[in-house]
């Protein structure tokens, strides 16, 4: 690690800093006394109403519109005057008034004049910010109308969020009076997203045909326009039968469905482990499985394809895509290897490698980027084993990799999540030249800055687990009553086993700023270690560990939110399973395998040894 900053350049920076801001102070301030007093004003706004004294350099200097007007040849540069006849002069008022002072009053009566205004000005800073408000209070009776203001001034991001929106509600929203008055492009638009929860393509035909019989005489056959955004190849046999009368006449349900998506509603939602007790067994050549994904809503369990020998990995998940990196080979060196499960094709493909082989290290996704960070090169019993420091991110876009800053310690064996574009590391531990030790703090690294920081705990966190949901951050822990020991340090430690029914619980919620949040999370139910935590839709599950003995637990335990208590499964687990190697994935329906193109009945991933090569330098000594 670089040395940092020296505490002079430190204080030399602040300076600069209070510097810059006191100058912006200024500023504003000298721009609100010429408005107000219209002094040094070189050009009027009019509207029909009413005449507004400005300043052209300010006017330009915010929007491209008026920097055009002023210095173009136009009457407008000539004159100083500028006539806005149809623009209501309360609007244009409190544009001004938030040019000259950064000061505006939103409200719902008025965020859709200035939204609209604001864009004709290309005044962005103040559209945005009503697309911001207007994001915010976003509901069942007002997202129509949000959407068609979107749509029409084509705003991608209060677009983005009335279509997430609409998604999750269609079936609630369609059958309002604001839904029959969209114009058609706007209905193709809805109806063509792949984000609409939605599980069946015959409850979009059905939405398409009340629009239009609504719009139409009741028998007139769907326009070309609303078919087109049906996916035919996605309804069954008996479906098919029911919109009959709208097909077209050369449609063969036998024909090749080629390029089709699914709907987001169309998936369902598992939560995949990797079986222990079957890594330890596993023969590519007997087509043996040591994937496994849980049902909730049936408690039941069923086999994914064979990917690779690989102990405690990183695993995420991208929608329908799980992602896995590093782990340890069967010779208990780690990998550098990056997979890919598709499960839509029921096949693994193997990515460009990692810089640096890793294990027990933490991977996350945030949008299109997989982040591996931390982690050990080789088992911790090896004396060559270390942890580093070292962050990478791979892009899923550009299918590449690229170094980041690195973290501020050496740590393996941590909890992490993913919150509002930060990256958490909780606990974790680390080595010195004679010990492991367990370190007490966590870590967030910051994506949009490139930035690390750390933050201390007043005990040591080890074998927790860590989920986000509504925008908080659960860690999932308990108090362990006994110590750990070596032969330097010993710890109270918060780990995932029982508490006394008199004890309060020292799991805890965080915002992504790393402040602790208000909510109580119960006690874990029974004295388990090493489980895995993770999120399946508003449910936090713990899954397997093992027990204060040392032996395999196989139970599962699930909480929500404002529930009192865990909820015991009622089935156990059918294998192995500890905390590393978990991540809830989207997966289509059975019903629909026979019409996905290309899919893979029965699939085996490669053979050992063809993924990587074996004669890789492992990790450098001194790291």
């Amino acid at each position: 690690m670089e040395p940092g900053p020296s505490t002079a350049t430190l204080e030399q920076r602040e300076k600069l800093t209070d510097h810059n801001d006191i100058m912006k102070d200024c500023i504003i301030t000298g721009l609100k006394e010429l408005y107000f007093s219209e002094t040094l004003c070189d050009v009027a706004i009019r509207t029909a109403e009413k005449s507004f004294l400005c300043h052209r350099v300010v006017l330009a200097s915010v929007s491209p519109y008026f920097r055009a007007l002023f210095t173009c040849p136009m009457k407008e540069a000539e004159l100083g005057e500028v006539c806005l006849w149809d623009v209501p002069s309360s609007v244009l008022q409190t544009i001004l008034h938030y040019i000259y002072t950064g000061e505006v009053h939103l409200t719902m009566d008025n965020v859709e004049e200035l939204f609209i205004l604001s864009g004709r000005l290309q005044l962005m800073a103040i559209q945005d910010l009503c697309s911001r408000y207007l994001a915010k209070r976003i509901d069942n009776e007002n997202c129509l109308s949000i959407f068609r203001l979107a749509h029409s001034h084509n705003h991608g991001i209060l677009l983005e969020e009335t279509m997430n929106h609409i998604g999750r509600n269609l079936s609630s929203i369609c059958g309002k009076e604001d839904f029959f008055h969209l114009e058609m492009d706007e209905l193709v638009n809805i109806l063509s997203s792949d984000d609409l929860i939605i599980d069946s393509e015959l409850a979009v035909y059905n939405i398409a045909r009340s629009w239009w019989e609504f719009r139409t005489q009741k028998d007139n056959p769907l326009s070309p326009e609303l078919l087109k955004v049906i996916r035919l190849p996605l309804l069954t046999p008996d479906q098919l039968e029911k919109v009959s009368r709208d097909l077209p006449s050369d449609y063969s349900p036998l024909q090749p469905a080629t390029g089709i998506r699914f709907r987001q509603g169309m998936f369902e939602e598992r939560i995949v482990c990797i079986d222990l007790m079957a890594l330890e067994e596993t023969d590519p050549v007997e087509e043996d499985y040591y994937w496994k994904a849980y049902d909730p809503t049936t408690d039941s369990w069923e086999k994914l394809p064979f990917c690779d020998y690989l102990d405690t990995p990183g695993i995420v998940s991208v929608g329908c895509s799980l992602y896995v990196s590093g782990g340890y080979r069967e010779e208990g060196r780690a990998c550098k290897a990056l997979h890919k499960y598709d499960s839509v094709l029921n096949e693994w493909k193997k990515l460009p490698s990692m810089t640096h082989p890793r294990a027990c290290h933490g991977f996350l996704a945030y949008r299109n980027m997989l982040y591996a960070f931390g982690g050990l090169n080789s088992r911790p019993a090896d004396p060559k084993s270390k942890p580093t420091d070292s962050v990478e991110c791979f892009s899923v876009l550009d299918n590449s990799w690229c170094d980041v800053s690195s973290m501020p310690k050496a740590l393996h064996s941590f909890a992490s999540a993913m919150l509002k574009g930060r990256l958490f590391a909780i606990g974790g531990m680390t080595r010195t030249s004679i010990d492991i030790l367990h370190y007490r703090g966590f870590h967030i690294y910051n994506i949009l800055t490139d930035a690390w920081s750390q933050f201390p705990l007043s005990m040591v966190f080890s074998a927790v687990g860590a989920v986000t949901m509504d925008d908080k951050l659960y860690v999932i822990a308990s108090y362990d009553t006994r110590h750990i020991r070596n032969s330097h340090a010993a710890y109270d430690a918060y780990l995932m086993y029982n508490e006394e029914s008199n004890t309060i619980s020292k799991s805890f919620c965080m915002d992504h700023l790393g402040q602790i949040s208000r909510g109580r999370i119960p006690p874990v139910l029974q004295s388990t270690s090493s489980a895995a935590v993770v999120r399946w839709k508003r449910r936090i599950y713990i899954v397997g560990g093992s027990e204060d003995d040392g032996m395999s637990d196989y139970k599962m335990y699930h909480w929500s939110p404002g529930e009192p208590r865990w909820t015991l499964c009622e089935k156990e687990l059918p294998f192995l399973f500890t905390d590393f190697g978990s991540a809830t994935l989207q997966v289509p329906p059975k019903r629909l395998f026979s019409i996905i193109p290309g899919r893979r009945s029965n699939y085996v991933f490669g053979s050992h040894g063809e993924e990587e090569n074996e004669s890789e330098e492992p990790w450098c000594e001194d790291w």
